[in-house]
């Protein structure tokens, strides 16, 4: 499935989740208050893992949302991590000490990243550079916005870089981008307007956003359970 499509010919929801960091708790919780739908499509913004305590709880949650809905999964900076830490013993250091640790912890204690099962790591792997329709472009971090995405989809601009605010502009297609990965500690997403980003620090006592794109319609958990309502337009 190419990383461009156009918008879904369904009637369903298009909704983006941001990043997750192993809180499965809030994760089922703000699965439960969106109640997903078989013709909705689900834009999960990468970083699923790490830092928060049930990583392994966060991934059975999603490989079980993809048979229920249409799932589009992107790649964080932390599953490149991960990948990486597969490879080389020198990146598994690194990896650990910004949240491997706790990943591992959730599938066994004293286990490596070699010991996750191979279905969560295809999961993972799975994980696009973006996902672009006809109106929106769903990063999970950053943008070059004047190349087109399939030109950029290899820079490492889309998973690591943090967005500043002063610096960003507009894509060059016009369309409305979605981003993760910088954490609003607010708790309310970041919207410039032509960008929102929905990054709002779950792992440190912050809440899991879910951005109905089309609506504005803004559903929160937290790993209390708790949940809220609002809109960003």
């Amino acid at each position: 499935m190419s990383e461009t499509e156009r918008e879904p010919r369904t009637l369903g929801r298009l909704i983006a989740i941001g990043d997750i960091h192993g809180c499965s708790v809030a994760l089922k919780t703000l699965l439960d208050a969106i109640n997903p739908q078989a013709d909705d499509t689900i834009v999960v913004l990468g970083d699923v893992i790490d830092r928060g305590p049930d990583s392994k709880g966060c991934v059975e949650s999603l490989i079980d949302l993809a048979g229920r809905c249409h799932l589009i999964l992107l790649r964080g900076n932390h599953e490149e991590m991960l990948f990486n830490a597969l490879e080389s013993r020198s990146e598994l250091h690194g990896w650990l000490k910004f949240g491997g640790q706790q990943t591992l912890d959730s599938y066994a204690q004293g286990s490596g990243p070699e010991d996750i099962p191979s279905d969560h790591l295809r999961f993972l792997r799975s994980g696009r550079p973006y996902f672009e329709t006809n109106q929106f472009i769903f990063v999970h971090a950053s943008y070059n916005h004047d190349m087109s995405m399939p030109d950029q989809a290899s820079d490492a601009i889309l998973r690591w870089e943090s967005v500043t605010p002063h610096r960003m502009r507009p894509h060059n297609s016009n369309k409305s981008v979605i981003a993760g990965h910088t954490p609003q500690r607010s708790g309310q997403p970041l919207d410039l307007g032509f960008m929102k980003v929905i990054d709002t620090d779950c792992s440190r006592g912050g809440w899991l956003s879910a951005l109905e794109v089309r609506s504005g319609k803004l559903v929160q958990a937290k790993q209390t359970q708790e949940t809220r309502c609002s809109s960003l337009k």
